[in-house]
């Protein structure tokens, strides 16, 4: 019987692992702070892991008011048209409709007005997909007289040019505990 018993174990194990049907599996996001208007342009993928059309509704945060936010666009890169979406209190929210087995690239981007010394982008959301993202890679940049005073995620590598000063991370599994701030004094 215990031989029996390890064996459904096992194989509740083994199924209770397998993937969700729908995973959000990479990001290239590249952030922009220019004066007082912060913007987030991103690339975002999602894999149909079925063999069927899978149906998802989506929901994007921000960290602020969507009073707040000036402009939203999200773009199924694939079949180049935009997506309608609904506003929310502080997201919006979309449908994907997925292909069997396909994977739906979206450049979603909005602009923030009004920044002060901080800003904010949601990533502790990954957690609700049940599984680290694969890949992502963020880029931020802003004008070089601006000081830094720090980031939730020290950068992996820094770039000067003429008037403007960039911040680079690369990540892999990537399941973030907090979300990705950045601190910073005009002058």
């Amino acid at each position: 019987m215990s031989l029996l018993f390890l064996f459904y174990f096992a194989l509740f194990c083994f199924q209770t692992q397998e993937q969700p049907p729908v995973s959000f599996t990479e990001e290239y996001i590249e952030f922009r702070l220019r004066e007082t208007t912060f913007t987030v342009n991103g690339i975002y993928y999602f894999v149909n892991n079925t063999a069927n059309m899978v149906s998802k509704e989506i929901s994007y945060p921000f960290p602020v008011p969507i009073s707040d936010i000036d402009s939203v666009h999200v773009f199924d890169i694939e079949q180049g048209r935009f997506l309608g979406f609904e506003k929310l209190q502080q997201a919006v929210v979309f449908r994907l409709n997925m292909l069997p087995n396909d994977t739906v690239k979206l450049n979603i981007f909005y602009r923030q007005k009004g920044v002060k010394d901080t800003v904010k982008y949601i990533l502790t959301t990954t957690k609700n997909w049940g599984e680290p993202l694969k890949k992502a890679e963020y880029t931020f940049e802003t004008e070089r007289y601006r000081k830094i005073r720090s980031f939730s995620y020290p950068p992996d590598k820094t770039s000067n040019h003429s008037d403007q000063q960039m911040y680079f991370w690369r990540k892999k599994d990537f399941l973030p505990e907090k979300d990705f701030i950045v601190i910073f004094r005009n002058n």
